[in-house]
């Protein structure tokens, strides 16, 4: 495939996945042979575009393309945290997570993925809301908020659960 056919690719793809249509942009990326690209935004793209599709295994490949060429990028160790968590390879989504923190030790969702592998591990709900609780001092969203109060409730602590609503 030629430089031409390749960004008509593409932008075919960008448009599909703008779009939502993430199954045919999924087929038309299966159409592009991934270990020429080098632009790891592109990668990062149809990685998620794979994930949308259920099709794990090809997201993480995909990464893993991409975190060859560059292993400075922590976009691409936090996705593979990610994809790692859902498919329930924990031993990787924490070797992906030390690299993420090392490269990123500043970066508040270090808690989310932490939290994610506990909570896909089925650690205890006193460490999933120790973390949250940690996350909750250094930066505050609604949606972990709302995880928190649901780990509180479900811990039977209800009068946390109802100041972490009210907040």
């Amino acid at each position: 495939m030629d430089k031409y056919e390749y960004n008509l690719k593409l932008d075919e793809i960008k448009k599909l996945a703008a779009d939502g249509n993430y199954e045919s942009a999924a087929k038309v990326a299966d159409t592009i042979e991934w270990k020429r690209v080098r632009n790891i935004r592109t990668l990062c793209m149809v990685s998620e575009i794979y994930e949308a599709n259920g099709r794990l295994e090809d997201s993480k490949e995909i990464l893993l393309k991409a975190y060859r060429r560059s292993q400075m990028t922590r976009t691409v160790l936090f996705r593979l945290t990610e994809v790692a968590i859902k498919m329930k390879e924990f031993d990787e989504a924490v070797e992906y997570y030390s690299e993420f923190v090392n490269l990123a030790p500043n970066d508040t969702s270090r808690y989310i993925l932490k939290y994610e592998i506990y909570k896909g591990r089925g650690s205890s709900l006193e460490d999933q809301i120790a973390i949250l609780e940690e996350y909750k001092e250094v930066e505050y969203t609604e949606q972990w908020g709302y995880e928190l109060a649901k780990l509180y409730y479900q811990a039977g602590d209800k009068k946390k659960c109802v100041e972490n609503c009210d907040d």
